[in-house]
């Protein structure tokens, strides 16, 4: 039987974590041994004990004041109990690292088989940390962080899950991986469908009336803003649906300004901001229209989930995974990242007609491919 461990910040609501647990039960299914390893205690999803293990290395993520004594510790207690779970004298075949906490853990823990599964744009994020400096401080800070992500990932083996994304790592930021490939994030199509059956009975549910949604994480990446602008743009009789949960205090201040931004536009009575949900299939399944307006994914789980469950889909063309997704003649409904114009006007000839969304725009998603995948993968590397 194979062990495999999967390696992640917490279990709060986000597509890395819901990928996380789609990897545990399709592992499991399999018949492999699935440990999920935690930096954090903190879990917002119902887990299935029976079906794999899941443990932590801290309650809050702080053993030390000191952010590099942290580390250290962290590090050593991650090794520690890799140990603990192989004292059965059965060792881990491979580890799957989900978030930037555990991937340079996982490195200063020395954990042998590490696949990293890049999960965003790294020019983004580097985009993001140095803001708005300019001149040489902008040079210095850019080449600083470029040089910091180039130490943490060159000599690993990366599993990243757009193809843009492995070519923006090796090409762009100039990282040099001991092993790359790209392998799409597994999905239950029969699990999501069931799921998307499911009975809502939020209060804030709007029943009887016709609604477009997003569900994402309440942050300034996903850029709820542009979609609130796109939407006050439109005479459509859909009201408009924003998932998402409030789990730091960013969060809190980004849900703050979108609330604002709603009443400035006029539309805010049109507006419905339910929070987390722990089922978001049915919300998904029973929209018009799901619309994306993020500037940066990975590999997008919420398109790829929309179109499982038949949901037509609307999306900013961010770097990267949307174009990958969006197919065909589904590219059409494809928009700058960033411009409320074109997303409003995707989101009224969506609404008007939309292609029939087919076996063939989702069967690279599938779980069975995926996880085969990453074992055929690990066992060559």
């Amino acid at each position: 039987m194979l062990r495999i461990g999967l390696l992640i910040d917490t279990l709060t609501g986000g597509g890395a974590e819901r990928i996380v647990l789609n990897f545990a039960e399709g592992f499991a299914d399999f018949g492999v041994d699935v440990h999920i390893i935690l930096v954090k205690n903190e879990i917002v999803y119902d887990i299935d004990e029976s079906a794999f293990n899941v443990h932590w290395l801290s309650e809050d993520g702080l053993l030390s004041r000191s952010r590099w004594i942290n580390k250290l510790r962290l590090a050593k207690k991650l090794k520690c109990l890799i140990r603990r779970i192989e004292s059965d004298n059965k060792r881990f075949d491979f580890f799957i690292s989900n978030a930037e906490d555990m991937d340079r853990l996982s490195k200063m823990a020395n954990l042998d088989n590490v696949y990293i599964r890049y999960r965003n744009s790294l020019k983004k994020y580097i985009e993001s940390k140095v803001g708005d400096k300019t001149g040489l401080k902008r040079i210095i800070r850019k080449i600083r962080w470029r040089r910091k992500f180039i130490n943490i990932y060159s000599n690993t083996n990366i599993v990243t899950v757009s193809k843009a994304l492995r070519e923006e790592l090796v090409n762009e930021i100039g990282i040099k991986p001991r092993s790359i490939t790209t392998i799409y994030n597994p999905f239950d199509f029969s699990k999501l469908r069931r799921r998307a059956q499911e009975r809502i009975t939020h209060p804030d549910f709007p029943r009887d009336k016709p609604y477009i949604i997003y569900a994402a994480k309440l942050e300034n990446r996903k850029r709820q803003d542009v979609l609130l602008k796109a939407y006050a743009k439109l005479d459509i009789p859909q009201k408009l649906v924003l998932l998402g949960g409030v789990f730091t205090e960013s969060d809190k201040a980004w849900r703050q300004c979108i609330i604002e931004l709603s009443r400035e536009l006029g539309i805010s009575e049109r507006i419905v901001m339910p929070g987390f949900q722990q089922n978001p299939y049915p919300w998904i399944k029973q929209a018009d229209l799901f619309v994306m307006s993020s500037d940066s994914e990975g590999l997008p789980t919420v398109l790829i989930e929309s179109l499982v469950i038949g949901t037509p889909v609307v999306s900013t063309n961010c770097p990267t995974g949307p174009a990958e997704i969006l197919t065909g003649e589904l590219s059409r409904f494809l928009s700058k990242p960033g411009e409320a114009d074109p997303l409003a006007k995707n989101i009224e000839r969506a609404l008007t007609k939309y292609p029939e969304i087919t076996d063939q725009h989702i069967m690279p998603f599938s779980m069975a491919h995926s996880l085969d995948s990453y074992i055929q993968h690990c066992n060559s590397v």
